[in-house]
């Protein structure tokens, strides 16, 4: 498994993982708990929400179509974006990748330091989502697909998924930490305006083999004054 540490201003990095949509461990449904009930449930929603979608344009105003839509695609996005905790759960050892010019247990540190935040994050976050999904429970009994339902279970599943991802990347995954110059180059490129800055972009993602990279850096990291 191999993970980044993908520079996007002076000091600032973010973990990235990249991995095909159909990367996601599944669990058996054999001896599930409620977490492991509740994700089968979010995953039978889902088909039925876009089922819904696609029928939207004729059988439902086009408010509830555009909703319905928006909902879907921020879904997608959050699973882009925790697949990298998903998957942690069920690795014993992972590769981080850093600039080349980058001391290896800074950034090692760095990478353990956010992963421990981002686990307390989603255990808060959690409880409060799950407030949210029992609130919502009366919705369900209203003709039409249960948007609110749909959001409230996926951000359940998702935060329950990624807390115990990102706690088992800080005390049982092993990592080995391996420098790499062309996130050096990303780096440098992020000093780079116009034309430059997103040609060198896309050349490191395409070095790397990691397609969606240039996107995420392009989206999170501030352009140049």
């Amino acid at each position: 498994m191999d993970v980044y540490l993908v520079p996007l201003a002076p000091g600032r990095f973010e973990t990235y993982y990249e991995a095909p949509d159909d990367d996601e461990p599944v669990e058996s449904e054999s001896g599930l708990g409620f977490f492991g009930r509740l994700r089968v449930r979010f995953q039978s929603q889902l088909k039925e929400a876009e089922q819904a979608r696609h029928q939207a344009a004729v059988e439902e105003p086009a408010l509830l179509a555009r909703m319905q839509k928006r909902s879907l695609r921020w879904i997608a996005e959050r699973i882009a974006e925790q697949r990298l905790f998903w998957r942690l759960r069920t690795a014993d050892q992972a590769t981080l990748h850093v600039a080349a010019d980058m001391d290896v247990h800074l950034a090692e540190g760095l990478m353990r330091s956010a992963m421990k935040r981002d686990a307390d994050r989603h255990l808060r976050l959690l409880a409060l989502h799950s407030v949210g999904l029992v609130l919502s429970a009366p919705v369900a009994f209203i003709p039409g697909p249960n948007v609110l339902g749909y959001l409230f279970t996926f951000t359940v599943v998702g935060h329950f998924l990624s807390w115990r991802g990102a706690r088992r990347g800080v005390t049982l995954v092993r990592w080995q930490v391996s420098p790499n110059p062309a996130l050096s180059e990303l780096r440098g490129a992020l000093a780079l305006r116009g034309p430059d800055r997103r040609r060198v972009i896309h050349e490191v993602a395409a070095r790397l083999h990691l397609p969606k990279l240039a996107r995420f850096v392009e989206r999170m990291a501030p352009a140049t004054a």
